[in-house]
């Protein structure tokens, strides 16, 4: 009975040991280090096997060659003589009399004593955030 009882606690450490991932690569260690390292050098000669071509040394001129490909014109070249641009009919430069006129100013701004002493004398209250603006000429393309 004892030999049984030893037994089973043996095969129950075994299966507790397996179920965990670290009992399964404790036991494993040469196995899953083989399998990394093997993987990792595939991988490192996938990736020198597909450069090969840019790292080798004789075959600059190979590659200077496809790069220096002569290509032909594709667009003809007339000579035709081109007309000089006349100048559009555009309307001169008109000046535009504006005259005197409220304005309301952004938040924070007052006008000057000198604008409400003007606009006083038009006969006109400034409100709050209002100026009055003198007459003045505008340039009109």
């Amino acid at each position: 009975m004892q030999q049984t009882f030893n037994l089973d606690m043996k095969m129950t450490r075994d299966i507790e040991k397996k179920k965990t991932l670290f009992g399964f690569v404790k036991e494993h260690k040469k196995i899953i280090a083989i399998g990394a390292i093997t993987t990792c050098a595939v991988v490192v000669g996938i990736v020198i096997v597909k450069n090969r071509t840019a790292t080798n040394v004789l075959n600059i001129e190979e590659v200077a060659a496809k790069g220096l490909k002569t290509h032909v014109d594709v667009i003809s070249v007339d000579s035709v003589v081109v007309e000089a641009c006349h100048e559009s009919n555009l309307p001169s430069n008109k000046l535009i009399n504006v005259n005197e006129h409220l304005r309301n100013l952004p938040d924070g701004c007052k006008a000057s004593q000198s604008k409400i002493e003007l606009a006083a004398q038009y006969g006109i209250s400034l409100g709050d955030h209002q100026t009055w603006v003198n007459s003045y000429a505008k340039t009109v393309v």
